[in-house]
């Protein structure tokens, strides 16, 4: 029975779409319920024809539109910004900067100089502190060999002359760290011209400075010092690392340099001047504050200090 109503269902539905194609042909009227029931295979026709035509037509923008596109800007140049010019330094401004960099500098000797007799006038007094705890420490000494007073009194006199003393070495370093800034201050002019903006050396009267092309680092410092020690049997002389109380006061920016307290001609100068080049380590080699005298000479490791702004 369902074979059969199954053959007839296809039956009915081969006429009536013979019917349809024939009323399309014929223009037949046809009654409302014939439409009725005709209508939705209408619609599922005409919505596959106007999908088919849609892909067509978008099948032909994709291939046609890059090649029009192509074509309308084959003949357009890149847009490109006006080059930017290289800012030119005036002859007056060139001088006014050089007065201003004259005045700083006469500033900051002004000031160091006014630091240093500061601290040569607390060193006076330090010294004072010192023989007056030396003479504490030979009377308790004596005291003591006599069994007045007990050997702890005489310890604490010991101490109070060790601290007195670690001061005095404290001002003394503060003073060789002025003489030494004060020194590159003098020099900053002959720097300024021997200013190597490619790896090398350059040397003038007072100053070598050589320009590496390794990256100097405070934690290389020990490969330095080891070196020394193996040379000359004794550790590095270093009289500065990095920012001190001293370029703090003077406002100097001194946090990736160490200052060597060796004369740069000396055997040991030429020997640390001779491994940094070797191992491509910046430094500036600096002869004395003025010509002919050794006053702040030393061996500056890292790149140039200066001026601190706020300052």
């Amino acid at each position: 029975m369902f074979y059969k109503k199954l053959k007839v269902d296809n039956e009915s539905s081969r006429r009536r779409d013979a019917e349809i194609a024939e009323v399309s042909r014929r223009g037949i009227a046809r009654p409302v319920s014939f439409f009725l029931y005709s209508w939705p295979r209408v619609l599922r026709r005409l919505r596959d024809e106007a999908l088919i035509h849609c892909g067509a037509a978008l099948l032909v923008l994709i291939i046609v539109t890059p090649h029009t596109w192509a074509q309308k800007n084959a003949g357009r140049r890149p847009k490109t910004g006006p080059a930017k010019a290289t800012p030119q330094v005036s002859k007056e401004d060139a001088k006014k900067l050089a007065e201003a960099a004259s005045q700083s500098r006469a500033n900051l000797l002004s000031a160091s100089n006014a630091y240093r007799e500061s601290l040569e006038k607390l060193l006076e007094l330090q010294r004072q502190d010192e023989t007056r705890a030396a003479e504490v420490v030979e009377k308790r000494k004596e005291l003591l060999a006599l069994g007045v007073i007990a050997k702890r009194e005489l310890e604490d006199g010991v101490r109070a002359l060790a601290e007195v003393q670690g001061k005095i070495a404290e001002t003394t370093n503060r003073m060789a760290e002025v003489d030494q800034l004060v020194a590159e201050v003098n020099a900053s002019e002959e720097l300024a011209k021997t200013s190597a903006e490619r790896t090398g050396l350059r040397a003038t009267g007072l100053v070598v400075r050589y320009a590496g092309a390794s990256r100097w680092a405070l934690g290389d410092l020990a490969k330095i010092d080891a070196f020394f020690r193996l040379k000359f049997a004794r550790p590095l002389p270093v009289s500065a690392v990095g920012q001190t109380e001293t370029h703090n006061q003077l406002g100097f920016d001194h946090r990736e340099a160490v200052d060597v307290a060796v004369h740069p001609d000396s055997a040991e100068g030429q020997a640390l001047i001779g491994y940094l080049a070797s191992q491509g380590v910046s430094f500036i080699a600096i002869r004395g504050a003025i010509p002919g005298s050794a006053t702040g000479a030393h061996v500056h490791i890292g790149p140039p200090s200066k001026r601190i702004a706020a300052h």
